[in-house]
């Protein structure tokens, strides 16, 4: 052990002596350390040194995921083998911390696993039982790969050390009414079952929650979120609810995404800063009935609200965001308010539309084929949007991603005054014609400071981003405008563009192309830039 010691070792004290500094930091310090790590890789530690070792058994985070074999077939030999051994590991971890005089707390015990049969119950039961007994702080337990839920044992409803509890696919049945969870601030059920005296009885029990979601359960068809003084974050979606009532002082943010609700009350939440919606029973009735109990409320956002027919929002002085997304019955939208500076729509645009809002710094129209293609209607309803400072438009389908030649050529451009201009479309950028794209654009913001084409979101691995800086000399205004600047107030782009810097992420786009582009349309061009790499 002392040669491989040597090995180890990361200092050198000057006289040729070999010393581990590491193994001398304050225990929180290492533990600190191997908090970064697989619980696997920690467990391996405890061969460096009696040190580590001791480090190890009174590790506080405890992590086993065994999800790589989750729905692999048990008739495989080596997704046995591999069972075998994650059970086989797990208990020895546990066995080690129980031999202690005085028994480690457990932070945080993370278990992914999969539950068969009464033999693998009860193996989860063991394993619960003593995190319990041993004051566990963070309890999350993720079951899949069966068809089979696990039923929680009632002893995790009384542990007054739990500050943390996530359940996956878990059965909550025949459990007593005495649920005691004083210390819980973060709750949340995903894919569990219960009934709707189950669940009341655990929200009662959590007089202390400050954050909770409950998402694709089965078996609660009521829900009633009331006498929780403390609560700030609250989600309820893809539930089979039928009622949803709701009551809560100090909430900030809630969220509910409910399709089959047929009712939903909103007691006054008198400090609500964010608020999502979807649901198809919000009427204009049910916002005016419930938006004048939300004083202090942000950000909005209404999806699929399909019985909502019209939305007049001009007294909420402290709405900042807003979003309507395929709410595809409206008919009418006015918007008044001074502070709103995001405002983003996807749906129909034939419709009556007002927006005032002078302090618009972002605004957003997401279009999907179901709306129709390009039309007049589409193009009046951005120039209601023309103030923003960035303007983002999204399509989905690719034969939307031009606009037709005729309307461009009978229509004032409907963004004159936005100066950043994005552009979102669907994969791969090489798909299209770079220059029938721009055409397009910078039609629809004739002199922007900043255009940037991207495909997908920039966690996807196809994601793909092109950007361009213009800069402009001082426009010549002529007694008599060109044709493409007939229907604007100054010059576009084509008159007085000076330079323009283009970056390519994944240089998918054609330096030729562009550089032929612009020198054949810009007038006044100096100096023309192509990049290749990360976009400024």
């Amino acid at each position: 052990m002392d040669s491989k010691r040597k090995k180890l070792t990361l200092d050198d004290d000057g006289d040729g002596v070999v010393v581990d500094r590491i193994s001398e930091l304050p225990e929180d310090v290492l533990q600190h350390i191997l908090s970064f790590l697989p619980t696997k890789q920690v467990f391996q530690s405890t061969l460096l040194s009696t040190r580590w070792n001791h480090v190890w058994t009174t590790f506080p985070i405890l992590k086993f995921d065994q999800t790589s074999v989750l729905w692999s077939s048990e008739n495989n030999p080596e997704v046995k083998k591999k069972r075998r051994n994650f059970y086989k590991f797990l208990n020895k971890c546990l066995r080690l911390r129980s031999r202690q005089i005085q028994r480690p707390r457990i932070k945080n015990f993370t278990l992914m696993d999969r539950v068969q049969n009464h033999k693998s119950k009860s193996r989860v039961d063991r394993w619960i039982r003593f995190v319990v007994e041993s004051n566990v702080e963070e309890l999350i337990l993720f079951f899949g790969g069966s068809r089979i839920r696990y039923p929680l044992p009632h002893s995790v409803l009384v542990a007054k050390s739990l500050t943390v509890l996530t359940l996956h696919y878990c059965k909550l049945d025949s459990i007593r009414s005495d649920i005691n969870l004083p210390s819980l601030k973060r709750l949340f059920l995903l894919g569990v079952y219960a009934d709707n005296q189950i669940i009341q009885n655990l929200i009662f029990g959590c007089p202390m929650i400050e954050d909770m979601g409950i998402s694709c359960c089965r078996g609660i068809k009521c829900l009633k979120i009331f006498g929780l003084p403390k609560v700030m974050k609250i989600l309820v979606q893809s539930n089979e609810l039928d009622r949803l009532e709701l009551e809560a002082s100090n909430l900030h943010d809630l969220c509910i995404n409910e399709g089959r609700l047929s009712e939903l009350s909103l007691l006054p939440l008198r400090n609500l800063k964010k608020l999502y919606i979807s649901t198809p029973i919000v009427t204009e009735k049910w916002l005016d009935d419930n938006l004048s109990g939300l004083p202090l409320l942000e950000n909005l956002e209404l999806v699929f609200c399909y019985m909502l027919e019209r939305i007049k929002l001009s007294s909420h002085h402290h709405l900042k965001s807003l979003r309507l997304m395929r709410c595809q019955n409206l008919v009418e939208v006015m918007i008044d308010s001074s502070k709103l500076c995001g405002f983003s729509y996807s749906g129909n645009t034939a419709i009556s539309f007002s927006l005032n809002a002078s302090g618009l710094l972002d605004a957003e129209y997401t279009m999907w084929s179901s709306y129709g293609p390009w039309d007049t209607a589409k193009i009046e309803f951005l120039s209601k949007m023309g103030n923003s400072k960035v303007f983002k438009l999204s399509i989905m389908v690719i034969q939307d991603v031009i606009i037709p030649k005729e309307l461009r050529e009978t229509l004032p451009s409907p963004l004159y005054n936005v100066k950043h201009l994005k552009l979102s479309i669907p994969p791969p950028l090489t798909r299209y014609k770079i220059k029938e794209l721009l055409d397009g654009l910078l039609w629809i913001s004739p002199l922007p400071d900043m255009l940037v084409i991207e495909s997908r979101r920039e966690s996807d691995p196809d994601f793909d981003k092109v950007a361009f800086e213009f800069s402009y000399r001082k426009p010549i205004y002529k007694e008599e405008n060109p044709s493409c600047c007939k229907f604007l107030p100054f010059p576009c782009w084509r008159h007085c563009l000076k330079t323009v810097k283009i970056e390519s992420l994944k240089g998918h786009a054609d330096r030729e192309i562009l550089y032929k582009y612009f020198s054949e349309n810009a007038e006044t061009l100096e100096n023309f830039q192509f990049h290749v790499g990360g976009i400024t």
